[in-house]
């Protein structure tokens, strides 16, 4: 499958991000201004430096004890130089912008290989290699229609989406509008089901592309946020990955040394009141309630967590906006990393790559740094997202790790038990300053609510995953703070 540029206001911006990356924000005159920015991850350390370096005065308010939001590299209980992604865990070749961040710190990058022929699949029972898969589809036993059979489950969602990925690349951008209107009102998977354009696939088909392709744990949600964000930068073949050496938190820690000064952890937002000539923040700091003023607010906060944030006047966000904080879906994520004392799954041909599983461990990632090298390693020994992630919320740390643990001896036999190290996992959904992985719209939400989402609130502007045309990525993460940072810089009030 090729990949499809679905981001056209995102491609015609990239460019003149890119310079701002390099230069900073343009000097227009525009005066200084105190800028409170709500959240240390991405989206507000980009943000943050970008206005800082402009010369504007920036305040960088963080509710965890840490920087980097969802990118979280954990390093403890493993040996020293060992460590698992708890969040983003790769960075895709077309991403740009990211890539740029990361040569303007001069960070060392390593491919993430995310599939080998050598990949195992263990589904309805059947242990395969993924190139027996590809040989024969048929070998995991999905009772498929007739005219399914002996295709693989990408090979099937490409003859269900291809028509409208054909046509969706021949528009122009007005074209494209309208094409995102008519289809706005399709989950993923109802327009597999009842495809208007296109083959139609029985519901055994649907089953397998969610297995398989990792889609299963958020079936009800857009079809075009998922076949434009997720399968369109996943699945393409044009598509390769990396990830930084020694832990992709090596990217938001880059900025640390321009922003220490500037950052207060540990400090909760409870309250924003909008004045007119100003901005005030109430947080719940570490030994008492703070206040913070400002020209004006960047909140990058996940609408999930932004809805338990006091707002005054209320009516200073619009309706829309207040519908779009509290209807946006977020993505749940469980991930469990295990550390062994020897890398025995390279023993196993397993150099890099995944294994995919119709268990509730999901998916699991070998690693691509260190292949070859003795000593111990870490497995991302279970990822899963959406429903599937539900599981595991009601398991302790200790609960996630032994069955998943359990679940890689069942593959790779007693070897696994018999070097294991430790173990721990973490959980996006429960936590309190994220409340969930990644953000995905719903059925009707694609056409109407990015321009909703972006909007300023009078003196409140928003940047973040949420608020960009690429969720799920750091590169929205990236490309929104350069937005909201140009945007408070031009103004001249």
């Amino acid at each position: 499958m090729r990949r499809i540029d679905p981001l056209p206001s995102y491609t015609e911006k990239s460019e003149e991000y890119l310079k701002i990356i390099e230069e900073g924000l343009p000097d227009i005159g525009a005066p200084q201004k105190d800028i409170l920015i709500l959240g240390a991850g991405m989206a507000g350390l980009v943000t943050g430096y970008l206005l800082k370096q402009a010369g504007h005065k920036v305040t960088i308010i963080e509710g965890n004890d840490r920087i980097g939001g969802r990118v979280h590299t954990i390093r403890k209980p493993f040996s020293e130089g060992n460590y698992f992604e708890a969040g983003a865990m790769r960075i895709p070749s077309h991403h740009v912008l990211t890539l740029s961040w990361i040569n303007k710190w001069s960070l060392s990058i390593n491919s993430f290989i995310t599939s080998t022929p050598n990949d195992l699949l263990f589904v309805n029972g059947q242990l395969v290699r993924r190139y027996q898969y590809e040989e024969d589809p048929a070998i995991l036993k999905f009772p498929l229609l007739e005219d399914e059979k002996g295709k693989t489950a990408e090979q099937l969602l490409q003859e269900a989406v291809s028509s409208f990925v054909d046509l969706y690349r021949k528009s122009n951008e007005q074209q494209r509008e309208l094409l995102r209107r008519n289809f706005d009102q399709y989950s993923m998977t109802t327009f597999l089901r009842n495809n208007p354009i296109g083959r139609t696939l029985s519901t055994h088909a649907i089953h397998k592309i969610q297995t398989l392709l990792g889609i299963e744990g958020f079936p009800s949600l857009s079809f075009l946020d998922t076949l434009l964000n997720i399968v369109n930068t996943i699945f393409m073949e044009d598509v390769s990955f990396y990830e930084i050496e020694g832990g992709n938190d090596r990217l938001p820690y880059s900025f640390y040394p321009d922003l220490e000064e500037d950052i207060y952890l540990n400090h909760v937002v409870k309250k924003i009141i909008q004045h007119d000539k100003g901005v005030e923040v109430i947080t719940d700091g570490p030994q008492s309630i703070h206040s913070f003023q400002g020209d004006y607010v960047i909140t990058t906060i996940p609408f999930s967590v932004f809805q338990f944030i006091e707002v005054e006047p209320y009516h200073s966000i619009r309706y829309e906006k207040w519908k779009a904080i509290r209807t946006l879906p977020y993505v749940s994520s469980v991930k469990v990393g295990l550390e062994f004392d020897k890398k025995f799954w390279e023993e196993d041909g397993m150099l890099g790559g995944k294994l995919i599983t119709d268990l509730p461990t999901q998916f699991m990632y070998y690693p691509s740094q260190g292949i070859g090298k003795p000593g111990p390693g870490v497995l991302l020994g279970s990822y899963s997202w959406g429903e599937n992630a539900r599981l595991w919320e009601a398991m302790s740390d200790e609960e996630r790790v032994e069955y998943a643990l359990t679940f890689i001896s069942r593959i790779h036999g007693p070897k696994a038990e018999h070097t294991f190290l430790a173990g721990t996992s973490y959980n996006w959904g429960q936590n309190r300053f994220s409340g969930g992985c990644f953000s995905l719209y719903g059925p009707y939400q694609a056409t109407t609510y990015p321009e909703i989402i972006t909007m300023p609130e009078q003196r409140i502007h928003f940047a973040g995953e949420h608020t960009s045309f690429m969720h799920a990525w750091i590169e929205g993460a990236v490309e929104s703070g350069i937005r909201a940072a140009l945007e408070v810089h031009q103004l001249t009030e």
